[in-house]
C-alpha cells in the first residue's frame, strides 16, 4: 500500500517537471519570435473583439428604379446608341410653274415651299403671251427627294396647270441687273476752281473705265449724272456676281436683280452648244416615256 502511494507521488512529480519544461520552452520561443517580428502591433485585438467592433455589412444588389429618372436614362441611352441618319445631298433646282392668272397663286406656291423647308433663291413671275396664263420660275436648293414631294403638292393645286423641272435639262438662263455706281473720286469736295476741274477730270476717267468694264461684260451705261452712272447687264448669275465684284471699288449705291429666267434649248444641233449648260437627264426608254413634266390629270 505504501509502495503504491510512493509510485504515484513519483509519477506526479515527473509529470509536473515535464509540464514546467514545456512551459519554459514555449516562453523562450515566444520571446524569440517577438524579437524577429517587431512590426506586429502589441495592441492588436482578438478575432472576436474585431468582429464585435466591425460588424459585417451586406452589400445591396443593384436594382432598376421605375421612376422618371429611369425613363430619362433609358431615353438618353437610346438616343446615344442610335446612329445618326445620313445627311441628304442638296442640289440646285429650277422649277417652272404654269398657273392661272388669278390672285393668291403666288402666296400658295411660296407657302408650299416654305413648309418643305426650301429657301427660294430667286422667283420671277410674269404674264405670258396667252391671256389668263402666267409663268413662275423658281430657283431653290434642297434635297431631291423632298423636291419630288413638293412638285406633287404644287401639281395638286387647282390654279396650277403644270410644273416643269429644269434641274437636269439643257436650258438658257438669264438674269438682269441694274446697278447705280458712283463716279466721284475720294477727293470729291472741291474748295477751289482748280480742285473742281481736277474732280471733273477724275470723274470722266472713272466713267471711261466703267464703260470699258461694261463693254467687256456686254452691258450698257443707261444713265450718267454729275456723280453717278447706271449700268444695265443681262447675263448669267455667275457673270453678274463677277461684274458686281469688279465695280465694287467704284462704290455701289444701289443694285437690283431680276432673278433667273429659264427656257429649254432647241435641242441637239444648235449653234450655241459650246455654252455651258446643265447635263441632260438619262431617260430609260425601256421604262416608257417620261411623264413627270405632263400636267396632272
Amino acid at each position: 500500500m505504501f509502495r503504491r502511494s510512493l509510485v504515484r507521488t513519483v509519477h506526479s512529480r515527473q509529470m509536473l517537471a515535464a509540464a514546467a519544461g514545456r512551459r519554459a520552452v514555449s516562453s523562450s520561443s515566444g520571446s524569440g519570435s517577438g524579437k524577429n517580428n517587431s512590426k506586429v502591433n502589441e495592441s492588436a485585438t482578438t478575432a472576436m473583439e474585431y468582429k464585435q467592433q466591425h460588424p459585417r455589412q451586406l452589400r445591396r444588389l443593384p436594382r432598376v428604379e421605375t421612376g422618371t429618372s429611369a425613363a430619362e436614362q433609358a431615353v438618353t441611352n437610346i438616343l446615344y446608341n442610335t446612329p445618326t441618319a445620313p445627311k441628304m445631298q442638296t442640289g440646285r433646282h429650277i422649277l417652272d410653274c404654269l398657273a392661272q392668272d388669278e390672285p393668291g397663286v403666288l402666296s400658295r406656291v411660296t407657302g408650299i415651299m416654305a413648309a418643305r423647308g426650301f429657301n427660294i433663291d430667286t422667283l420671277v413671275a410674269s404674264k405670258t403671251e396667252v391671256p389668263g396664263l402666267s409663268r413662275m420660275t423658281l430657283v431653290l436648293k434642297g434635297p431631291a427627294i423632298v423636291m419630288e414631294q413638293a412638285k406633287k403638292q404644287l401639281e395638286d393645286l387647282v390654279p396650277i396647270w403644270a410644273v416643269l423641272d429644269y434641274s437636269q435639262t439643257r436650258i438658257i438662263e438669264r438674269e438682269s441687273l441694274l446697278v447705280k455706281v458712283s463716279i466721284l473720286g475720294p477727293e470729291a469736295d472741291a474748295e477751289t476752281d482748280a480742285d473742281a476741274d481736277a474732280a471733273f477730270l477724275d470723274a470722266q476717267e472713272r466713267l471711261r473705265a466703267l464703260r470699258q468694264l461694261s463693254e467687256l461684260f456686254k452691258g450698257q451705261v443707261l444713265d450718267v449724272g454729275p456723280s453717278t452712272a447706271v449700268v444695265s447687264l443681262n447675263a448669267k448669275s455667275d457673270r453678274i456676281d463677277a461684274f458686281l465684284k469688279l465695280v465694287r471699288p467704284f462704290g455701289i449705291l444701289e443694285a437690283v436683280r431680276s432673278g433667273i429666267m429659264a427656257m429649254p434649248r432647241a435641242g441637239s444641233g444648235t449653234m450655241f452648244e459650246s455654252e455651258q449648260a446643265a447635263p441632260q437627264a438619262s431617260v430609260s426608254h425601256a421604262d416608257g416615256p417620261d411623264l413627270s413634266n405632263l400636267p396632272p390629270s
